[in-house]
Parts: structure tokens; sequence; C-alpha cells
């Protein structure tokens, strides 16, 4: 080869022009005819390849500032296009994978639904360490501590004489978050003892709060943690009972003996409340050390973050165990209570916080903090300890309980759950409350006089509505009662009294804003004589009826002030069975200056109207509802949904006025609706707004496999429906219409909540289907394809779109076989073969279009983790070959290889967990990559290889996070005892084998 050189045209400094000759090669000694051919076609292939080379450094000098001509620039473009279209289904998928994710992202942080509108609480805490619990107590001493919390201005004594609480924190908790209900509780119990000193001798004697410190360790992705945690629980409780036989001697607060504690009541915050559940299974449990359980924004059904085998492992063994206990009796003095802050909740799935599938319901009860009497708010995973309105109604709940005559400290089961129904329940789902009032008042008459005269008393047929007005000032008068016939041809079993009152009209003084002074009564009434009613004189007997539960139907908008209290309207509905009376009278007081209103009809039982919705019926054009009955103070609409926690309503409420009144009248409130369903576990109310987002928290896929209790066992609150009750005002408004379409943006974010962990997982199934798809075209074409290649090629022949119908398919074919072997299958193969996959849950289209959608996201999720290894390994490796050289070796070193394999074996056996043993093994891969991108031009295929390998491995870097986090943290506080399995060899075994042969020779 000959390459004659002149010098460039333009100066001298422009670069020689190079001529490529072929010369004829001469041979000393004949060769053979195959020897020959073969230099000739490798002669023939450089020949081509250097010429190629050499008109293309020509043509780039001759152009070096001159334009490109037309043909050179078409050749551009086509090679860009051609370019474009060799990766338009990774184009397509980055995109949809771009918006999906943008969008998803923005709807979970910005698309709430739900306003957070908390008061702030304030305390002054003090924390007693407890310097005597030490190693003698448990061996947990080291890493954990116990606190006396002390609120200042109320407690002077640093010693506990009074009933014990010990609180949980969560995960990455503090022991000072107990302070904001243990202040409320203070004050609460300051509070009821200044109006009823006497209940200090029939046990109310306060709290004394214990709280742990736990060093802020992550519990929910490490199950060895949890396990630590709740052996730690059981040492404090033993200690704590053993301060009180001297502290009670000595602060005797009552006349009456108090009992010696056996019991300690336990609050758990977040995962604080699955460690309090994970005392009772451990060999140092004290058998009746706990009585009591309150959760706060608990996962009790599955963990928040499956990111480790251990936490699977505790939740199946403590789930296992707790339904079991209430089989065999070791569970029955023991309640149960689960508050979740609902939609706000970022942190965990408030669906998980439902324990009906745990406990039966006379040992436990769920709800939702929106659906709370005077809280009314979805509240955040943080905000649920602080919030003043939820930590004043917590601190109700505890004062009402105590009872420190009893060794337990608290009032009886069944009458401790009835306070807790009743405050933390709203009455419109319960039962009609007997025996409230049932004085009878026979020798108590109302004189009557005629209607004209006179507006003490009204009478009103039995198809009006009683309407007491009383927006005006209100004269002097002691009382005015309403009644309402109740003759009625054929009886009148089934009829309700539905009554809507303001509790102003009660006040003891005008706007009085605590509204506790109630005095609605409600009288059973028959006639003394043989008169008409409109005669003159004419006496009436009546006898005060048992008054159920008032519903409190809150006036708030969003943005009102925390700080005030909340207005609210009462709500009474009483079923009728008065055979023996006449009348339904309505008592109401009449004092100088208060203004309210009081509505009340008389009505058959309330229908709701019903409506089947199915989700694909909505995905047309919206439905819009009609009720079919007459609008009353409340009205009902049952809509017929799965039990879908994917899917949000936008509903649109309108309201027609009634023309023969909106003129001459306003409303007296504007309209309240509520949310609800059978369980009673999720409740919502909205106050004069007519656009609502309707959305259900739904019982949880994944339940524990072990079994379902029966039904003699478990909570028989079962889902049927969702429900929507409007309460108008029904002398405005003559009918009302509901609009529901489906709100795609804000369902977004309930998938995340949901699968967030199925992303993951389905991203390491996708990064090892690239890495095979490399191996299988290498393995083929001689040729390793890079991970951008094989995602391209596994969009083209069809994996995606084949993994995608399967996705969907697979709820389908899941419900339709539950279906058929319903009554063959045992409850706990049932429960199995449901949580395969990603879990049925609920019978909408989300069953079948989520799952399909996790598949393409989490293929575009691998892509953008591709690209992103990608650039950084191409800009790690540019600026490696400009600082050093890198030469492939001819041969492995074995004294280095054999010294790694030994460090290797002795750290992770010994010292550091084998998730730290893969973080080195990875960032070696790292450094490994770099280095086969510098000699990427002479060994493309091992670049590729290793930047697959890199791409399959950096998907199950999560995995490793939490004990690598928890290792950390307790390295931090000189605490070295892991978990045996922390140190697995097996588990390491191979990823380190693929390393030391990914690296041979590199």
């Amino acid at each position: 080869l000959v390459l004659p050189c002149m010098p460039g045209k333009h100066s001298d400094a422009s670069p020689p022009h190079c001529t490529l000759s072929v010369m004829p090669a001469t041979h000393s000694n004949a060769a053979s005819g195959n020897s020959s051919s073969t230099s000739s076609v490798y002669s023939t292939r450089l020949t081509a390849r250097l010429a190629a080379t050499a008109q293309q450094n020509a043509a780039d000098t001759s152009h070096g500032s001159e334009p490109l001509p037309a043909n050179a620039k078409q050749t551009m473009c086509s090679k860009i296009h051609r370019h474009i279209r060799s990766r338009i289904g990774t184009l397509c998928l980055l995109l949809a994978t771009v918006v999906v994710g943008l969008t998803t992202a923005h709807s979970y942080f910005h698309g709430q639904s739900d306003t957070p509108n908390c008061g702030m609480s304030y305390s002054r805490p003090r924390y007693i360490e407890q310097t005597e619990f030490g190693r003698s107590w448990t061996r947990y001493s080291a890493k954990y501590k116990l606190y006396l919390y002390r609120e200042g201005g109320f407690d002077v004594h640093d010693q506990p004489f009074r009933i014990p609480v010990l609180f949980v924190p969560g995960n990455a908790g503090s022991h000072k978050q107990v302070r904001s209900i243990a202040a409320a509780s203070s004050s609460a119990f300051v509070k009821m003892v200044g109006e009823s000193p006497h209940l200090v001798d029939e046990g109310c004697v306060g709290y004394d709060f214990f709280t742990v410190g736990l060093n802020e360790e992550l519990t929910a992705l490490h199950g060895y943690s949890i396990l630590e945690q709740a052996d730690f629980v059981n040492d404090a409780i033993r200690y704590i009972l053993s301060l009180y036989p001297k502290t009670r001697a000595k602060h005797q607060l009552s006349q009456t003996k108090m009992a010696l504690p056996t019991s300690v009541v336990v609050v758990g915050h977040s995962m604080g409340g699955v460690v309090a559940r994970t005392a009772f299974t451990l060999p140092n449990h004290i058998v009746g050390s706990i009585h009591a359980i309150f959760t706060l924004s608990t996962p009790h059904n599955n963990p928040t973050a499956s990111l480790e085998r251990h936490v699977e492992d505790v939740y199946n063994t403590i789930n296992q165990f707790w339904r079991r206990g209430f089989r065999n009796g070791t569970l029955d003095d023991v309640s149960l209570v689960s508050i979740a802050g609902g939609n706000l909740d970022s942190m965990i799935n408030s669906d998980y916080a439902f324990v009906g599938d745990l406990a039966p319901s006379r040992n436990a009860l769920s709800v939702l903090s929106s659906g709370i009497n005077d809280v009314w708010l979805s509240l955040d995973h943080q905000s649920i300890l602080w919030c003043a309105q939820m930590a004043h109604k917590f601190s109700a709940m505890m004062v009402r309980i105590m009872d420190a005559r009893q060794p337990t400290q608290l009032v009886p089961l069944d009458e401790r759950m009835a306070v807790m129904r009743e405050l933390l329940y709203p009455s419109i789902d319960g039962e009609v409350s007997e025996g409230v009032m049932d004085k009878p008042m026979g020798s108590e008459s109302y004189r009557y006089v005629r209607l004209a005269d006179n507006d003490e008393v009204k009478l009103h047929p039995v198809d009006v509505r009683a309407l007491a007005d009383y927006s005006q000032t209100r004269s002097r008068k002691a009382r005015a009662l309403h009644l309402l016939p109740l003759h009625k041809e054929g009886g009148y079993n089934g009829q309700v009294v539905q009554v809507l009152y303001d509790p102003q009209l009660f006040a003891d003084q005008p706007f009085d804003a605590s509204q506790t002074n109630v005095q609605l009564a409600l009288l059973g009434c028959n006639r003394n004589s043989t008169h008409n009613i409109a005669d003159a004189d004419v006496n009436v007997l009546c006898t005060t009826l048992s008054i159920p539960k008032v519903t409190k139907l809150p006036l708030k908008r969003d943005g009102d002030d925390p700080n005030l209290p909340v207005h609210s309207l009462h709500y009474i509905e009483y079923p009728l069975s008065l055979d023996q009376y006449e009348y339904v009278g309505i008592e109401v007081p009449a004092k100088p200056g208060i203004q309210g209103f009081l509505q009340a009809s008389l009505t058959d039982q309330p229908q709701a109207t019903e409506k089947t919705i199915g989700n694909t019926q909505l995905l047309v054009q919206p439905l819009t509802i009609v009720p079919d009955h007459k609008l009353g103070v409340r009205s009902r609409i049952k809509l017929n949904v799965p039990e879908d926690p994917f899917i949000v309503y936008r509903t649109k409420l309108v309201l027609r006025r009634n023309p023969a009144t909106a003129l001459s009248q306003e409303a007296k409130f504007g309209p309240v609706v509520r949310q609800s369903d059978g369980r009673r576990f999720e409740s919502k109310f909205w106050y004069d707004q007519h656009t609502l987002d309707l959305a259900i928290h739904g019982r949880g896929a994944y339940l524990p496999t072990d079994s379902e209790p029966s039904n003699k066992t478990v909570s028989s609150d079962m889902w049927d429906g969702l429900y929507v009750d409007v309460w108008a005002d029904p002398g405005y408004y003559a009918g009302l219409e509901l609009t529901l379409c489906i709100n795609w943006y804000s369902s977004l974010n309930r998938m995340v909540k949901r699968y967030d962990m199925a992303l993951l997982a389905m991203s390491f199934v996708w990064a090892s289907l690239v890495l095979l798809h490399q191996l299988r075209v290498w393995n083929s074409d001689g040729k390793f394809p890079g991970p951008l290649q094989a995602i391209e090629r596994l969009v083209r022949n069809g994996t995606l779109a084949g993994l995608v119908v399967a996705a969907g398919a697979t709820p389908l074919v899941q419900g339709l076989v539950a279906h058929v072997m319903h009554d063959t299958w045992s409850t706990t193969t049932l429960v199995w073969w449901n949580n395969l996959f990603l879990g049925v849950r609920g019978g909408s289209i989300a069953t079948v279009a989520v799952p399909a959608l996790l598949v393409v996201i989490a293929l575009g999720f691998v892509l953008c983790q591709a690209i992103v290894l990608t650039a950084v390994c191409a800009l790690a490796s540019w600026i490696g070959s400009h600082i050093t050289t890198v030469n492939v070796k001819t041969a492995a070193v074995p004294g280095r290889a054999l010294a790694a394999t030994i460090a290797f074996v002795v750290f992770v056996s010994t010292f550091v967990p084998y998730q730290f043993a893969f973080l080195v093994i990875y960032l070696a891969q790292l450094i490994t990559v770099v280095r086969t991108q510098i000699l990427s031009h002479k060994t493309p295929n091992l670049a590729h290889y290793q930047l697959g390998l890199l791409l399959f491995w950096t998907s199950s870097l999560p995995y490793c996070a939490p004990e690598l986090l928890v290792w950390v943290r307790n390295l931090s506080v000189l605490w070295f005892d892991d978990a045996p399995a922390d140190h697995n060899l097996v588990s390491m075994v191979g990823y380190f084998a693929l390393r030391m042969l990914a690296s041979y020779n590199i």
C-alpha cells in the first residue's frame, strides 16, 4: 500500500492530501491457492476501508469552510431520518413515560381533592429519661431509650402514679411526637375534673404518658427492626408496671382505693402500631399487659414498602396470630382502634388501616379522620399527631375510658367500645340509642289555646313539614311545642321523624359557640280530652321519648380558619313504633336574643335512589341521576359501584329551586353532602359545594394468605356500595340531580399509592428481559446489542404488546376462576389465588387498565435508567480517556481475585451485611463499564455486555437500600448486633461470581 501525500492547497497549515495506491504483493516463495485467495480477500477489504477513510478525510478537508452541497445535506437528513425510524419505538415509549410520569407526579403532589386545614396544637413538654431502665431490664438499653412525658403547668411530680400509657413512634419517628396528644389529654382531664370533681373517686385520675426513643429506625423497611422494637416494648411495659406499687401508695388522689395497674394502654403511630401488635407474638410478652391499642395511620394489613422479605414474614406472623387469637379467646379482652388520615396521607395507603379483616367488630373499629365528628379533615401522615382537632378528639376519647379502680385501668371492653363508637362514628350509620331519656311525664300537661292567638303550640298535618323558623329575635316564651299527628290509615310503622335544627336554638347565651347544652325534646303525646284539637282549651299528656344520637353536619368550607370553632347543624332521624301515641311533639325552648331554625317532617322510611354504575359507561359520557322521590330534609342516593380504590368520581350537584318560595325567601343553609359506605370506615362531608370528588378506600389486595376468620370472629361489615346523602332546605329547593364522570387526573395519584412497589418489581422483570434479549441476539448473530437497542427490539417484536395484554387479562382470569371455584376451593386457596400478580381489587375497568399501564410505565422506567447510565458512563469514559490510558490485559491477576474473594467471605460473614457487599460489587461494575467504554472501539460487544449487566443490577439496588440504611443507623449508635440473615453468603455468591467473570481481563 502506497500513500503519496501532497501539501495542502490553501495554507501550509492545511493537512496533506494523500492518494492511495495498491501495489502488487511479491512473494519469495510460491503460495498456495487458498493463501492467495485469502490474502486477496483481506487485501481488498482493507483497501476499501482505507480508501473510504481517505476519501472522507479529503472531503472533510476540501469542504472545511465551504457550505455542504445539496446532496450532502440530503444525505445527512436521510441519516437522521433513518436513525429516528430505527428508534421510533423507544422514542414513543420515552415520550409516553415522561408524559404519564410527570402527570402522575403532579397529580400525586397537587391533585389531592382534600385541603389541609389543621389547627396548631401547643404543649410545654418535658422528657424524663428512665435511667434505671438499663441492661438489667433489656438487652437493647444501648440502642433504645424510655422516657416519661411531663406537661408543664400540669404535671408537678416526676414520678408516674396515674394510668400508664406507652407511645410507640413509627418509621424514623421520634419519642417527642407524643407531646400533642399527651398535652391534649392532660388539658381534657383537668377540664373534666374541674366540671365534675366526683369523677376522681370513680377512677378518672389522668394518664402518665411514657414514650420510647427507637433511634429513628426505618421499621417500615426492615423486619428485624420490628422484632427488636417489639421486644423492647415488652421490656418497657414490664418496667413501667413495676413502678406503680410504690408511687400509687405515695400519691393517693381520692378516697377510693385504686387498683395497681396490670396493663398499659399503647398508642402507636404508623409502624408503631405494627410494633405494638408484634409484641403479643414474642416470648417476653406478659399476658394481659396490654388491653387497648390505639393506632394512628398504621398499615395493618400489608407493609407499605415490600422491599425486604423479613417485613413480609413479620406481617404474616402477626396477622395469623391475631386472627387465631380472636378464635381461641386469647385476645377476647383486647380492643384495637385504627384511625387513618385518608386522601392526604401520602406515606401509607389508608386501605391498609382497615382492621375489619383482622378482628371482630366487638373488639375493633376502623375509621378515617374525615368522618370523625369535630375533626372532619383528611390528615397527612405527620399531622395526625399534632393536628389540634384530632388531638382534642383523641384526648376526649381517652378520658372517657379510664377507670383506675380496675386492674386494667380501663372500663370493660363493651363499654369501652361503645364510647369509642359514639365518639368516632357518625350516628346516622348506627342504631338508635335506647333508654337515654325514658322518664314519663304523665303528670305534666300542656295547655292548648287557639293557634291564631298564640304561637306557643303549633299543629301540622302529617303531610306538611313542621317548620319552626326563629331566624328573628324570639319573644320571652318558656317553650314552644310542635305536634305532628300520627293518625295514618294502615298504621305508621316504617315512618320516621326527621329533625334538622340549628343548635343555637338551645344555647344558654346568644351565639354560644360551644353548642353543648342541647335541650331538644322529642315527645309522644295523647289527648286528654274528647274535644277537637283546635278547641279553646285542650289538655294533652306527653312522655319524653328516647333521643337518638345527634348527627353533626359541619358548615365548614375549604380555607376556613382552623382556629375558629366549626358551626354545625344537628340532625336526628327517629324511626316510629309508637302505637300508644297520637302525636309526636317537638319541644323548643324560647330564650330572648337567640336565633336559629328547626325543620322537621314525618315521612316514610327514606328509600335510597339506587343506581348501578359501570365505569365503562362513564367512559362514554357522564351519567345524570335524578332521585325519584320528593326532596326531604335528607335525600339519599346509593351508587352501586365496585369496591375500587383507583377511581375518583367527579360529581356535580344541581339543586332545583322551588318557584313558589325561591323569590320570597332565602335558603336557611347551604347544602350539606356526605359520602359514606356500609362498612362505617370512611365518610366525608362537603358544605355549600356543588362540585365534589367522590373516592373510596377499599379493602386492600394482598391480604395474608393464612385464611380469613369465620363470620363469627370477623367483622361482617362488607362493601355494599357508595352512599351520597344530601341535606338541603326543603322549603327553598324542590329537587336535585347528580352528574357523575371519572376524574382521571386525580385517579392517577391513587395508583401511585397502591402500586409503587409493583412498579419496582416490574422494572426488575423488564431489566432481566433486556439482558436476556441481549444474550439471545449475541448467541445468534455474534453481535451484542446495547440496552437501548434491546429495548427497541422488545417494543418492535411484540414483547411489550404481549405483556400488556397478559397483564390486563390476568385479573379477569383470576376473577373468573375464583367465581367458578368459589364453592370448591377453601378460603385460604381463594385468598392466595386473588393475591397473585397485582391482586384483584374491585371489578371496574381499573382492574384491567392499571396492570396494563404499569407494564408500559415499568419498561419506560427501565428505558430512562438505560439512558441515564449510558450518558453517565459515556461522559465518565470521555473524561477517563483524556486522563489515563486503558489497555486490555492479556491475563488475569490470580492474586487480586483471591484476595477479593477472601475479603468478601470474611466481611460478609462477620461484619457487613451482604447488601453492602452488593453495593461494592455494583460500584466496581460501574468502574468496569467506564473502562470498557474507553475501549469500545476495540471491544464493542464487551462494552454493551457490561452496560447491560449494570442496568440489570441497577434494578436490584432498591431492594438493598433498607438494610444498608438500618446498618448505617446502627453504626451511629455503635450497635453491631445484626440479623443473622444479613450475613448470608449464599445470597451473594451468584452476584460475586458474575462480577468476577465480568471483570476478567478488564
